[in-house]
């Protein structure tokens, strides 16, 4: 029979511990690491360990550097599966991966990803020109780290860039429009222009391999991060692409509804203290001819973005209830630093917490002591007053009360640095049986417009 035969000759079959006919691996044609076993006895199926142990042995990550998370999350995979999520981690760059546990426990999910998506892994995908990145790096002294979901340059910097302490608010500007194949050697030489770089975080999509069109860059200083707008926003980094930069504002404020017009401020921080963590501040307004009721809405203020996040997720869950009811919560519009320059030509003011019996006139014989009015104008319980120049608006300037500071603590905080001989004539005065406040008068914000209309846009398709 020729069956098994070569050249006459017979051919013995192999039949391994699997029970086909692959042959047996031979210890003299094959290599494995002294991690191998262990790999094995992990619970790994053979092929799968083999295919980790040549990652191994290829020196593109060590044992030492996959935690048991990792390992358990691959035994989860049928074999298939686990040798295409391997073989796309091999095919990664992991030269700037610090985290390379991390990073393969982000090749897994994204593999997950794709195949609820039924979508594959593109060949044609273009990733970082590595000999700029590589220069780039060498030039500037800093890091970089790649996970599955971002790109971080920096963080810190070296110290002969920067060697203070890591930078406050204020420092954070958002880049968006970016164009989906640019990364960091592009970017990094722009807005190292304005000052020095703490870190960039590129945004990335791991499911095509390039970025999602954003990133966030923090300054050293707030100095930087202002020069970075002026320079950088609407600057045509490519032919037609125009990228979009603004200071980041990380949002710590809810604004909640469905609040009960009887509840006082303390009550109501008593409540949302025993459902959520981390809360600051409440902010609450009462209605103009009943002081004693509030509007029905308050904004809830928390340490910082996280805690609100978290608070806005256990509130919208819906077994949370206050008062024995379910609230609306949504993300209060950012409180944004004004800019100096253009706070420097205000000649308005607003005035909030006025009696009913307030009429304009009457604020107009009150505030024309300081200067020539050019008008006023009364909305509920609060005014704005006009003035020809700003040195009368100066003079009825605020001062630093606490409990108003609160409410408008980021107008308190340029007042104070552009106008430190502000006097506070009127702010906290009796007027009609209720103390008044006073600010300068906000320049309408478009960004918070252009919100605006997107909800009730929004709100109409529904």
């Amino acid at each position: 029979s020729a069956i098994g035969q070569t050249n006459g000759l017979s051919r013995p079959k192999h039949i391994n511990g699997n029970g086909t006919d692959e042959p047996v691996e031979s210890s003299a044609a094959v290599t494995h690491s002294e991690h191998f076993q262990t790999l094995l006895d992990a619970g790994l199926p053979r092929k799968v360990a083999v295919k980790l142990d040549e990652i191994y042995i290829a020196g593109l990550v060590s044992h030492s550097d996959l935690d048991d998370r990792a390992i358990e999350a691959l035994k989860e995979f049928n074999e298939e599966g686990a040798l295409q999520v391997l073989l796309q981690f091999k095919d990664s760059d992991l030269s700037h991966v610090q985290n390379k546990s991390a990073f393969l426990c982000g090749v897994m999910k994204t593999y997950r990803q794709r195949e609820k998506q039924g979508t594959k892994v593109s060949d044609s995908t273009k990733g970082p020109d590595e000999a700029k990145i590589k220069a780039l790096l060498e030039r500037t002294g800093y890091t970089l780290d790649v996970t599955t979901g971002q790109r971080k340059y920096g963080g810190p910097p070296p110290g002969s860039t920067h060697a203070g302490v890591q930078p406050t608010v204020g420092t954070e500007i958002f880049v968006g429009k970016i164009p989906r194949d640019l990364f960091e050697d592009e970017l990094v030489p722009l807005f190292e222009k304005a000052g020095p770089i703490w870190d960039l975080r590129l945004m990335m999509d791991p499911l095509s391999g390039l970025n999602r069109g954003y990133a966030f860059i923090t300054f050293c200083t707030k100095e930087a991060a202002l020069q970075a707008v002026k320079l950088c926003n609407n600057n045509e980094i490519r032919p037609g692409k125009h990228l979009g930069v603004c200071i980041s504002v990380a949002n710590n404020r809810l604004f909640v509804g469905s609040i009960p017009k009887s509840k006082t401020k303390e009550q109501i921080v008593e409540e949302f203290a025993k459902v959520t963590e981390g809360l600051n501040d409440v902010i609450l307004y009462h209605q103009p001819d009943d002081k004693k009721k509030n509007r029905g809405f308050c904004f809830l203020e928390y340490e910082d973005h996280k805690t609100a996040a978290q608070a806005r997720r256990r509130l919208m869950s819906g077994k949370v209830k206050v008062w024995g009811n379910v609230v609306t919560v949504e993300w209060a519009d950012p409180i944004e630093d004004p800019d100096p320059e253009v706070m420097a030509k205000v000649k308005v003011l607003f005035v909030r917490n006025l009696a009913s019996t307030v009429t304009e006139e009457l604020l107009e014989e009150t505030f024309c002591q300081f200067g020539k009015l050019e008008r006023v104008k009364k909305l509920k319980d609060y005014a704005f007053i006009h003035f020809e120049e700003r040195d009368g608006a100066v003079k009825v300037n605020i001062s630093s009360s606490a409990s108003f500071e609160r409410l408008l603590v980021v107008y308190a905080q340029i007042l104070t640095r552009v106008f430190p001989q502000a006097l506070a004539e009127m702010h906290g005065k009796d007027l009609e049986g209720e103390q008044i406040e006073i600010v300068f008068a906000k320049p309408p914000d478009q960004k918070r417009k252009e919100r605006k209309a997107q909800r009730q846009a929004a709100k109409t398709q529904m």
